[in-house]
């Protein structure tokens, strides 16, 4: 697994974990989950536990409103089996797990069984696979608070496509006028996309004509392609296939 660098301002810190095999509730709350699988038994992973019960009262809703909405924080609502990696050691398989777009976090749990969760400590030498996703946790500026989560949707020789989900809340709002409406409770998602070379971030912008900008050296090879291929570069499938045809002129 490659490490980046963000902006060419991000620094990876790696961090090692020592304690025992298996899994033990702590003291403070948390949870050490020992490695299995072909990893070092050195290496642990800390999640905190979630209060599920807490959850609607953080954003000020009732049990049933936060239920009707909650799904929608979410890349993918369900728990998916998974695998955690800790640099190129595996830790933990088997794993359920979801990505929370709204919090950024990695939430996990023991057995697919569980109610609890918690969520995986945010570490840049830790990633995982979701199914056929790949989620890596980046810093930003040296910072592991200002970092986040990203899904990587290419691995090329020169250029890698990365993805970012990210929820916010929106509050529910009394209409003012009879003309209008109250705006219920939701979570909005949006979805941004980055061309990463040699660690530097790159946003791709969303319209067709300073997309092909970005890749101004082919320009033309890409107009063809994507006309003979009949590519809508909105959608995420057709933007992969872009930029992995991309990266192949290189």
């Amino acid at each position: 697994m490659k490490k980046f660098v963000l902006f060419a301002a991000i620094l990876f810190t790696v961090s090692v974990c020592i304690s025992q095999n298996g899994s033990s509730l702590r003291q403070d709350g948390s949870y050490a989950f020992g490695s299995s699988g072909g990893g070092n038994s050195n290496f642990d992973i800390f999640i905190r536990t979630i209060d599920i019960n807490q959850k609607n009262l953080a954003f000020g809703l009732t049990e049933a409103e936060f239920d009707a909405i909650k799904d929608e924080a979410y890349a993918n609502s369900n728990f998916v089996q998974g695998k955690i990696f800790q640099d190129d050691n595996l830790l933990r398989s088997n794993i359920p797990m979801r990505y929370n777009a709204y919090a950024d976090e990695i939430e996990i749990k023991s057995h697919t069984s569980e109610k609890d969760y918690g969520a995986l400590t945010k570490d840049p030498s830790i990633y995982v696979k979701m199914g056929n996703d790949i989620y890596v946790f980046i810093p930003y500026e040296g910072s592991n608070e200002k970092g986040g989560y990203f899904n990587i949707l290419t691995d090329g020789k020169t250029y890698d496509l990365y993805k970012k989900t990210t929820t916010v809340f929106q509050e529910p709002t009394k209409a003012k006028t009879s003309y209008q409406r109250d705006t219920p409770p939701s979570f909005n998602k949006t979805t941004k996309y980055y061309l990463v070379k040699n660690g530097i971030f790159f946003e791709l912008p969303t319209s067709k004509a300073k997309l092909l900008k970005v890749m101004d050296s082919k320009k033309n090879e890409m107009k063809t392609y994507i006309g003979e291929n009949n590519l809508d570069l909105d959608k995420e499938a057709d933007l992969i296939k872009a930029v992995t045809y991309f990266d192949s002129l290189l």
